[in-house]
This record gives C-alpha cells, structure tokens and sequence, in this order.
C-alpha cells in the first residue's frame, strides 16, 4: 500500500454519494446494524475519558469493517465484517491505547486550563441547560453528547480517519499514522473544510442548543430523539465518505468493487418473486 496521500479527483461529493448509497443498498440491514449499535453504546455504556477513546476507535473500527465487507464480500457482509473486524482488533487495541494516553495528558493540561479561566471570570462563560432539559431520560440526556463527542474524535476530527484506516491497513503506528493523515487533509483542504470541519462545527453547537431549547416535557424529549437518530445516521454516512476517501488516496481505488455473485443472485430471486 502507498502512505503517501494522493490528492482526490473533483466531483468527489457526487461519486461519493452514488457509492455509500449503494454501499447502504448491498447490505442495508448491517448498515442500519452499526447505526443502532452507535446509539445503543452511547446510551447505555458509561464513557469516561478511560472508555470514550477506545470505544471511539473500535466503533469506527466496526464502521469500516462493515463498509470493507459491502464493499468486497457483498454477498456475505455479516461474516465479512466480523472477519475483518477480528483481523484487525489487536491493532485497534494498541491505536485505543495510545491515544487514550496522549488524551489524558492533554485532558489534564486542558482541565486545569479551564479551572484557572472559571476561577477568574466566576463561571461567567458556563451555559446552563434550560430547566426541561433535565427531564429528559438519564440514556439521552448523557446519550446525545457522548454520540457527538464520538462523531467528533473519531468521523470529523481530521486525521483521525486517516489514522484508524492505516491502522487497520498495515498496524499500528500511530504517529507515522497521524502525520500522514495530517498531510491528507492539508493535500485536500478544501474537501477537510467541507466536511470534516463542517461536521465539527454543526456536532459543536447542536448539543448546547439542545440543552437551550425554550420547550418542555415531549416536544424536548422528541428534539432529543430526533437528533441522537440524526447523529447515528450522520456515523455511517460521513464514516462512509470518510472510508471512499481514505480508498481513494491510499489504494488509488475510486470504484465499489463488484457485486459478489452470492449478492447478485439473491437479488434476481427477489426480482423473481415479485415479479410472479
């Protein structure tokens, strides 16, 4: 495999949107499988800074072992990503490791930056949640801010799908890794401001608007439905443009692969079927 990042040919939003869409179409049941699975983990496991990152790594892990089997195993996606997911755990492992040490040594320094700042304005920079937001359900009240906070460190955070890519690619080494996924975004910035820093940005403000939102009881509660639906399916959408565009540099493959015959065939039986 070539390291060095290539720059992506125009039209990359029409082609990338044409191949998730058939990406989503060869295997729509495991597809909405990891959309489920990234809201039920975000609900209901417990994320401290000592399970976000590696829960991050392995979510996205799962997300492009997923996209790898649509994408060449079409017909038998299921086992393929498991297949793939388990080629590739020891390597996600030691990426969760060690970036989950550079973190903490940055959440520290930051941590203690933000107490200092807080002690000197008394607070005046804290956002209050509106009193409703507290009536929501323990799952989403938490659920919602640890979905964006995934979708922040492992879809949108530029490098980070670089990283995780190469990892599962060729091991782990992750500061060879990031630098090369840093030069991927700087080859390509426009495409990185677009939307990776797009993606940033609407994770950054959507959360306190909801703590904000002027309404109470149900209507809040189905605004707090809504965007943790939205939030899973913006997972496997951008993680799908993130999984093209990482192909496209590294492997210089800017097609889906073909359809397995396995696939196929299931698909004229159900064309059959109908048709009779």
């Amino acid at each position: 495999m070539n390291l060095q990042p290539k720059t992506v040919p125009p039209g990359w939003a029409k082609r990338w949107t044409r191949q998730s869409v058939e990406l989503f179409r060869r295997a729509p049941g495991l597809a909405i499988g990891v959309m489920t699975l990234f809201a039920l983990v975000n609900a209901f496991i417990p994320q401290p800074l000592a399970l976000n990152v590696p829960i991050t790594v392995f979510m996205v892990g799962l997300l492009f072992s997923s996209l790898r089997a649509a994408d060449h195993d079409s017909g038998n996606p299921w086992t393929a990503t498991w297949t793939f997911f388990r080629q590739t755990a020891r390597d996600l492992a030691l990426l969760a490791r060690d970036v989950f040490l550079i973190l903490l040594v940055l959440g520290i320094v930051f941590a203690l930056l933000f107490s200092l700042y807080s002690a000197a304005t008394h607070g005046a920079g804290v956002i209050r949640p509106n009193p409703a937001y507290f009536q929501l359900p323990d799952w989403l009240r938490h659920g919602v801010p640890r979905a964006g906070t995934m979708l922040t460190l492992g879809i949108f955070l530029p490098g980070a799908l670089p990283m995780i890519f190469l990892t599962m690619s060729v091991g782990n080494q992750p500061v060879m890794h990031y630098d090369t996924g840093f030069k991927a975004t700087v080859l390509n910035m426009r495409l990185t401001y677009t939307v990776f820093m797009g993606g940033l940005l609407a994770c950054a403000f959507l959360m306190p608007i909801l703590r904000r939102l002027p309404l109470q009881g149900t209507p809040l509660q189905m605004a707090g439905y809504a965007l943790m639906a939205g939030f899973a399916v913006a997972f496997w959408w951008f993680g799908a443009w993130g999984y093209l565009w990482c192909r496209e540099m590294f492997e210089g493959t800017a097609e889906n692969a073909k359809e397995t015959a396995v696939c196929k065939t299931a698909k004229q039986r159900a064309h059959t079927h109908a048709a009779a």
